[in-house]
């Protein structure tokens, strides 16, 4: 067995570990919370609404008829941000207190430390475990 090939199936095993590949789906509360907080917090702002991105919601084309842009296109300005809509919530979870934490400071996780101040006084304790379990259940 090659070296790559054990990578492979040593990263695809703890994936679904770490993933809670059997853990059970969140309350309808919590999801509610969760989203209530995503706008709160306005995560949306560079995220896109229910973490999908900030992506363009139309066609538009120039005046010869070709496309401007296309629906589904990323904004200028956001092609760097993730879409989050869908990961894992503990991967979610791990990314925002990672940031928060400062053990983290690589691509834009700077911008986050920008909504810091309005986590520390307006979440309460369970608030990001919300954000991350509606996020994770979004499609």
């Amino acid at each position: 067995m090659n070296y790559c090939k054990i990578l492979f199936c040593t990263t695809l095993w703890a994936g679904v570990l770490w993933t809670g590949a059997t853990s059970q789906a969140a309350s309808p509360e919590v999801l509610q919370r969760g989203e209530a907080m995503y706008k709160t917090l306005t995560c949306f702002a560079c995220h896109g609404e229910a973490g999908h991105g900030m992506i363009r919601t139309k066609d538009r084309k120039k005046a010869d008829g070709s496309f401007a842009y296309r629906k589904g296109d990323p904004m200028p300005g956001f092609e760097a941000y993730p879409i989050l809509a869908g990961q894992p919530a503990k991967y979610l979870y791990t990314q925002m207190m990672d940031i928060f934490e400062g053990r983290r400071a690589n691509g834009l996780s700077a911008a986050m430390l920008g909504i810091k101040l309005m986590v520390d006084t307006t979440a309460q304790p369970g608030d990001l475990e919300a954000i991350a379990e509606y996020l994770s259940q979004v499609r």
